[in-house]
C-alpha cells in the first residue's frame, strides 16, 4: 500500500505520529504494532484493519463462528 502511494517510512511515520526509526522497528519486527497504529494506517488508506493484518498471525475473533 505504501509503495502504491510512493510513500517511505518518514511518511507513514508522520501517519502514526512518530519517529522514522520507531516505523523501522515495526516493519522489522522489532517492536509491535499498536491497535492505535492500526487504526491510523487503515483510516489513512481508506481500508478495514483486518486487510492490515490478514495473513500475519491475526485471526478474527469470529472465524470460528
Amino acid at each position: 500500500m505504501m509503495a502504491a502511494r510512493s510513500m517511505n517510512q518518514q511518511d507513514m511515520a508522520d501517519v502514526l505520529g512518530v519517529t522514522r526509526p520507531a516505523v523501522s522497528q515495526k516493519f522489522s519486527g522489532k517492536h509491535p504494532w499498536s491497535l492505535d497504529d492500526i487504526e491510523k494506517a487503515s483510516e489513512f488508506f481508506n481500508v478495514n484493519p483486518e486487510a492490515l493484518v490478514a495473513g500475519h498471525g491475526f485471526e478474527p475473533w469470529t472465524s470460528g463462528l
